[in-house]
């Protein structure tokens, strides 16, 4: 027998791409406590177990559930973590249900009669579930079936019904859904080149075939009005074109030296055009993404759009909107407002974001508590952002410079991997289905994925764990924000990069106690923690319900539980007794912390703020068996 992650493989595209959404999506219900879902052993089938997924208006105190309170039917491959204090009789609760605990293949109830073809393959493991749902403190008619899930639409319209969500949201979520699917499945028949270690950085960022591993949008693109929508592969959203406007300069708000940086951009378009760009009296030039011109025209009637020849090709990192301008910048990269959501968030730059970055780079950073052998900043040297008084317009026209080490780490004897693409597999070429980070350092045996795991614990937690632990700062270190540093010739790791502040979180006290600087920022933003536990919370979820668990799995150390003592054993030597980070976290105490909720947020329309509710504190799982 084949197995599950064979399965998975030979799917066709379009059926992969559904999977992949669904179980995102029902991650998310379930982790984020949207709803409950029961687990029951499987034995003589190709699973291990079932998650049985109820409504979300369904309460543990009911006698029995009937088959109009079940939501999904999920066949597992292994156990999932559960809750510590699950109170309902029938089964263990679901505390945190990972896609990578399913199997391929996704039920829903029905209680109608059998569609003619729907069940050959799966007949046994549905007999054996329909089983099981016939047992004591269940309510199934006779007339009940199990059918495979075609599309997350239908989880989410039957979860959003149960609970009398607005249907406005269901609708606008659901069109999510589907763009997510649209492009997962564009990607899946397209799938980018396996990268080598030789490969350059760019390639690495460009190698993203999933994206987010529980993100249930994980690969949505929407395109906001007056934008058109965008069929995938219709634009290259990893090689667009840099455009330049001209605004007011009574109109911007400009941070730091952002005219003299951007000074080689405009000198290389110029030299391209071979006609010169200069800006007109009172008016500044601005960078902008060819896409966004869409947005500015409409916006800001003030703004001149200069001659489209005026451009210069850019390559996108995994974001979308940082991008790095070959042949102009070589230390220097671009962060560039632009008018699509990707996951949940419209990937533009606040104007508490233009205003934070360069004054953070400037007075903060260099005062933190930091080893900077194993830890470098991607500074963010100036902005421009529009000063039209409603900051959801102003976003749209907006621009960060930042350092950027990509383009020089060779000088330096250093490979430079961002972290996201690590767990990425796959790919077209030779070992494209072995995720990269097995497949580039030759992880082939237990030993070595241990040893490999253990020195990048070490590393990290030596880079990020300092500002925590003195300044009150955690950096917003989940995958996407983290550039690993590997030598290029033992391919050891060395250290890392952190880029992106949107994500901050700092305790201002504390930060001023310990530095004697006063953050410098604009009153509202999202980045300031209320208390120390504050930005312990987000610390947590970045590392180690985002980051760490989705690596730790993919070298297979989860389900033994051998990822998470190598966790324990690092931090139990980083942090020092007494600090209250080390109650925060490895309190035996401490059965869940807070996790950042994906869908709770988009459900009530936030993005920047986040929303947490108690996940189970994944840094004392010790795996299946126990």
């Amino acid at each position: 027998m084949s197995t599950p992650a064979q399965k998975l493989a030979r799917l066709e595209p379009p059926q992969r791409a559904n999977f992949a959404t669904t179980a995102r999506l029902l991650s998310c219900l379930v982790t984020e406590s949207l709803v409950r879902a029961l687990y029951f052993p499987l034995q003589g089938v190709e699973a291990t177990g079932v998650a049985i997924v109820l409504k979300g208006n369904v309460s543990s105190g009911q006698p029995s559930y009937s088959s109009g309170d079940l939501l999904a039917v999920i066949p597992l491959l292994h156990a999932p973590v559960f809750k510590h204090d699950g109170t309902d009789s029938k089964g263990p609760e679901i505390g945190l249900l990972d896609p990578l605990d399913m199997a391929p293949l996704i039920f829903e109830p029905r209680d109608d009669a059998i569609e003619i073809g729907e069940l050959p393959e799966h007949s046994d493991i549905c007999a054996t579930i329909v089983g099981i749902l016939r047992s004591p403190g269940w309510a199934i008619p006779e007339a009940f079936r199990l059918v495979s899930c075609r599309d997350p639409l239908s989880v989410w319209e039957r979860f959003g019904k149960s609970i009398d969500l607005d249907p406005k949201v269901i609708r606008e979520i659901g069109e999510e859904y589907t763009s997510a699917v649209k492009w997962q499945t564009y990607s899946y028949q397209h799938p980018p080149l396996a990268p080598q270690f030789t490969s350059p950085s760019i390639s690495w960022e460009q190698s993203i075939v999933e994206g987010h591993p529980t993100h249930p949008m994980h690969k949505s693109r929407m395109f906001l009005p007056p934008l058109p929508d965008v069929i995938p592969g219709e634009f290259d959203l990893y090689h667009p074109k840099l455009r330049f406007v001209q605004v007011p300069r009574d109109k911007l708000k400009i941070t730091y030296q952002f005219e003299a940086l951007l000074q080689p951009l405009v000198e290389a378009a110029s030299q391209k055009a071979d006609r010169l760009l200069q800006a007109k009296d009172g008016y500044v030039i601005v960078p902008v993404h060819e896409l966004q011109i869409h947005h500015i025209t409409p916006k800001f009637p003030e703004i001149v759009i200069c001659p489209e020849v005026f451009t210069l090709d850019l390559l996108a990192q995994q974001s979308i909107r940082s991008l790095i301008v070959p042949n102009a910048y070589r230390e220097l990269s671009l962060k560039l407002g632009v008018g699509i959501k990707l996951t949940s968030a419209v990937r533009t730059i606040s104007p508490a974001s233009a205003y934070l970055g360069p004054r953070f780079s400037a007075q903060v950073v260099p005062a933190l508590t930091m080893d900077h052998s194993v830890i470098t900043v991607a500074k963010e040297l100036a902005s421009v952002v529009h000063a039209h008084p409603d900051g959801e317009i102003a976003k749209h026209c907006s621009a960060i410079i930042r350092e950027a080490h990509e383009n020089t780490s060779e000088e330096r004897g250093e490979r430079l991997i961002v972290c996201t693409s690590l767990v990425e597999s796959g790919h077209s070429g030779e070992g494209g289905d072995i995720p990269a980070v097995i497949r580039v350092f030759d992880l082939d045996t237990e030993e070595k994925r241990v040893q490999w795991l253990d020195k990048f614990i070490t590393v990290f937690f030596a880079a990020f764990l300092p500002p925590v632990l003195h300044n009150g700062v955690a950096f917003e270190c989940h995958p996407q924000n983290c550039v690993a540093r590997f030598d290029l010739v033992t391919k050891e790791i060395r250290g890392f990069i952190i880029r992106d502040f949107g994500g901050l979180r700092v305790h201002r006290e504390t930060l001023k106690d310990t530095t004697g600087v006063e953050l410098d920022f604009l009153e509202g933003h999202s980045i300031i923690a209320e208390d120390l536990d504050d930005v312990y919370t987000r610390m947590y979820h970045t590392v180690f319900h985002n980051h760490f668990q989705q690596l730790i799995r993919i070298l297979d150390l989860h389900y033994n539980g051998v990822g998470w003592a190598l966790v324990r054993q690092r931090l139990e030597e980083a942090i020092p007794h007494g600090h209250p980070l080390r109650d925060a976290w490895l309190s035996p105490e401490r059965k869940t912390l807070p996790g950042k909720c994906f869908l709770r947020m988009r459900m009530s329309g936030m993005y920047r703020f986040h929303l947490h509710g108690p996940f189970p504190n994944l840094i004392h799982y010790k795996g299946v068996e126990a």
